[in-house]
Formats: structure tokens, sequence, C-alpha cells
């Protein structure tokens, strides 16, 4: 095994003689760095990935034995080996106890300094392989602990012999702490349905189902909430999970399942482009069956109403309500494409009729406010306004704030103004950028452009990037790039005696084969055709 060295003396004859004699004895290493003080070598350590430092004793700025407390702080498995020219037992009795693997006296023969790293060597691969051995055996005791827990869930859930459990029950299986349950929990059980859409992309195929749900446990478990919550995968549907909320304030614990489905979405639809919908439960003190049955009715209503949705198994009397105004919430979609505010602000004052308010209640105005945002995050994440969307988020609770319906409408199109200015201001300086890559792409047209490349370059998805650049040039950037090569190779052809090798090369093309068939199909002749045709 290879590994990099720090050699650390204020002295460069030293470290200089020190490497030659490592490189002479063919200590097996990978890099050799050097420091001539103990500031030099912390910001070494820093920068570099260093895995052994050998350090001199006496230093103007800092000694070894403080630099090697210091690097400690940084490093924790950080092996040294000290080389001094003194033998204080001070010395070294605090080089023991800070875990110096060697304390070599100067001067040092050469069997002595091979015979050390040897040793030093064979500890290091006997840790490694310690620690591999403690890292199989966790990462095998929580996947046997996460299959525990999922059977049980699915047994909770689905097993008609199977009893209700309480929050209690519930910590002991998933091994949450429940202090000392004396007062009463709530929960609400969601089924996690991920949508065909995300295997319709080309990004996953249906054999990824497991590496899909991975990525939503992962997500769902980093989010941070004031609402307890544990999530398992479904044993009977590859494309489902559970998750299971839980906290005392059962008033609070719905907006906390709306929150977390919004960010949720979020990150997974405009990173990952995976694309859920939930069907969740009525709060309830005893998980079972009953719950199981209620999340997976909800869930049902994505037929009528689509995917990518939450639907709560209690709204579901005002769902199948004919007047529900499906239809504009669809419009609502269609109008922030195109900007429509006039339009949008007549549509807000038809779902928030007071026909409707009164019809179906202060719930009524919940279900629209998380439908209407979960609509405008969604057209916006498709833009990557990531501030934007932080600030969307920020105004999930502002129902719990508003006294009216007009005032909710109201709020809506401040959001939604917001959005648009963002957009606007986002727009302009995607432009910008455009008009920066097209410059670029004038002078290094020579040279082999990748175009996600160019889009990274300029903090743009390569996706984003395309769309704006034919927004502005009125094609795509290959088809400029390429159209732009063959421009100036028609320049060198009419006004220059190189050769069409040399011509394919200047202008990016290294295989002229290439360049023969790219031109061709351009101009509709061959590169010298063209020249007979067109030479002054």
């Amino acid at each position: 095994m290879r590994h990099n060295l720090l050699i650390v003396d204020d002295e460069e004859l030293i470290r200089q003689g020190l490497r030659a004699r490592l490189e002479y004895l063919k200590i097996n290493t990978c890099e050799i760095f050097e420091a001539a003080n103990g500031m030099a070598a912390l910001e070494a350590v820093e920068n570099h990935p260093i895995d052994i430092v050998i350090t001199d004793i006496r230093m103007p700025d800092m000694d070894g034995l403080t630099l090697i407390h210091e690097i400690k702080k940084l490093q924790k498995d950080m092996q040294f080996v000290v080389l001094s020219g003194y033998a204080e037992f001070s010395y070294a009795e605090t080089a023991i106890r800070l875990g110096v693997k060697a304390y070599l006296l100067k001067p040092l023969s050469n069997e002595e300094l091979k015979k050390t790293f040897k040793k030093l060597y064979q500890d290091m691969e006997r840790d490694s392989k310690i620690r591999s051995a403690m890292f199989r055996q966790t990462r095998m005791d929580r996947e046997k602990q996460e299959y525990l827990q999922e059977k049980a869930i699915n047994a909770l859930l689905f097993d008609t012999s199977a009893e209700t459990m309480d929050y209690k029950g519930l910590s002991e299986v998933c091994g949450i702490d429940a202090g000392d349950c004396s007062r009463d929990v709530f929960m609400m059980l969601s089924v996690i349905h991920i949508n065909g859409e995300t295997y319709d992309n080309m990004k996953f195929r249906r054999m990824d189902c497991d590496l899909i749900r991975f990525s939503v446990r992962n997500v769902f478990l980093e989010l941070e909430s004031s609402c307890g919550k544990q999530i398992v995968n479904s044993l009977s549907d590859n494309n489902q999970l559970y998750a299971v909320f839980f906290m005392e304030d059962e008033k609070r614990l719905r907006n906390e399942v709306e929150r977390i489905f919004l960010e949720m979405r979020s990150v997974l639809e405009k990173r990952m482009k995976i694309y859920l919908t939930l069907g969740v439960s009525r709060y309830t003190l005893l998980l079972g069956r009953k719950s199981a049955s209620e999340a997976l009715g909800a869930l049902k209503q994505r037929i009528i109403y689509g995917d990518s949705n939450l639907y709560f198994y209690e709204d579901t009397g005002i769902f199948s309500e004919q007047k529900f105004p499906v239809s504009q919430i669809h419009l609502l979609d269609s109008y922030l494409e195109k900007n429509e505010i006039h339009k949008i602000k007549n549509l807000l004052q038809e779902i928030f009729s007071e026909e409707l308010m009164r019809k179906y209640g202060t719930p009524y105005l919940r279900i629209m406010w998380v439908r209407i945002l979960n609509v405008i995050l969604k057209h916006y994440d498709k833009k990557r306004k990531a501030s934007t969307m932080e600030k969307l988020l920020m105004s999930f609770n502002l129902p719990d704030q508003i006294q009216s319906a007009s005032e909710i409408q109201q709020r809506i199109i401040d959001i939604i103004m917001e959005c648009v200015r963002a957009e606007a201001v986002n727009d302009m300086n995607a432009r910008s950028k455009i008009q920066m890559a097209v410059r670029y792409i004038q002078e290094h047209y020579s040279e082999n452009i990748a175009i996600n490349d160019l889009a990274m370059s300029y903090g743009m998805s390569p996706n984003y990037f395309s769309s704006i650049f034919k927004a502005e040039t009125s094609q795509s950037a290959v088809n400029y790039i390429t159209e732009l090569k063959v421009k100036k190779a028609q320049e060198l052809l009419e006004n220059s005696d190189l050769s069409v090798v040399d011509i394919a090369k200047r202008t990016g093309y290294e295989d002229s084969q290439y360049f023969f068939r790219v031109f061709k199909k351009h101009t509709g002749m061959t590169p010298l055709g063209y020249r007979e045709q067109n030479r002054r």
C-alpha cells in the first residue's frame, strides 16, 4: 500500500536528504511533501491527503510535539514519526503519549529507517483491515435493523393477525427514544408512491427501483422537521414506501407533513428527476391496518386529480364533490407559464369564491393553498430558481396568519409577482451569460468545446443553458458551433493554401474524414470542390 508523506524540518538539506534516502530505500510512497516549519506543515495537512508526518522536534515557530498535537485536532488518524537529535526522556514520553509510532534519534542508519517504515506500514495495513471489518459489521447491523423495521411495519399495516401499535410500540420497533411517554403522541401514515414519470425521462429504468427508494429515504431522513418521522420500503410494491409522522400536537402534524412533502418534491424532482405522490391517513394514536387502508384510499385520488400531489384521507369528502376546482388548478400552471397575471387574478377569485368557501369551510383554504404552492413550486423549479424556492417554502405557514380569502388571494399574487421578477432578473443574467458564451465560442472555435462544460463554466445546467442559447441565437449551441467551424473552414479554403487536413485541425477537427462529412453536409460540396469554385 502506498502512502503520502510530509517531511517537516527547518533545514532544507535534511529534508532533501531524507527524501533521497526514502527513495533510495524504495519506501513505497505515493507523494512526498515538505514543510520548513510548523505553520507550513499545518497548511500542507489541510490542503493535501497526507497519511504520515515525519517531523523534527526543535523548530523556530512551533516544536514538533506541539505540531503533532495540532495536527491530531485536524486528523486524528494521522501517523507520526519523530526524528530528533535529542534523547531527553521527556520528549520521548510526550511523543508516546501523543501516539507517535516511532521516536528516532539522529544520525539514523538506512537499516533502522527501512525497518521503522516496514513496521509502520504493517501497522497501518492492520488498522485499515480492522476499520474495514468494523465498517462492514456496522453496515450489516444497520441493514439488519432496517430490514426488521421494514418487516415489522409492513406486517403491522397489512397482516390480518397483527394488533395495532401505539407510539411506544413504534419506538421499540424503530429504535426511537420514546422518553416516559406521559403524553399522547399522534401518528399519521403516508404511502409514498413513485410516479411512472420517474422512469419516462430515461434517467432511471424499472430495475432501478431500489436505488430510487434509497434516494427517497435519504432525502426524507435528512429533512429537518419539528415532528418525528420514520420511513421503510414497502415489501409488496417496489414503487412504494411507507412513512410514519408523529408528534404530540395533532393540529401541527398535518402542517409538518405538507411542508415535508413540498421540500421533498423540490429536492427530488429538481436534482434527481424523481416524482412522488403521497396518500396520508388521518392522525391516530394507534397505527395499524386501518391507517394503511386510509392512506391507500387517499392515494387513489391521484387517478382522478393527478400525480405529484399530496392527498389526505380526511379531504376525500371535499375531493368527491363535483365542484372542486380541479380544472382551475391546471389552468394556473398554464397561466404561470405565460405570466398572464390578470388571468391568474381572475382564476384565484374563482378558486376562493364565497360559494366554495361556504361550501367546504376552512379545510378547503388549507388544501388549496398547498395545491397552489405545489404548482408554483413545480413551475419555477423547472427554471432552477433556488433562492426563489427557498422563499416559497418559507411562505408555507402563511394560511395560519391570514384572516380572509381575499387576503390569501393577494398574498398568492404577491408571491407570484416576486417569482416573476426573480425570473426576469435571472433570465437577464442568463442572456448576458449566453452572450459571453457566444464570444467564447467565437474565440475558441478551433478547440473541442463540450456543451456540458460550457454550461457549467457559466453556472447553468446543460438543459437550461441550451434552452436560453436557442432562444437568444435561434439555433442550438451544437449547430451554432458547427456552423461557425464550417464558416471558418470556408474562409481558409478561399484565402489560403492550407491542406484540407490542416484546415480541419485549425477548425477543431482532429479527424479529417469527419470534417469532410460535416462540411459536405452543411455546404453540399466537398472541401476541395468548394475551394475550386470559390478560390479568388
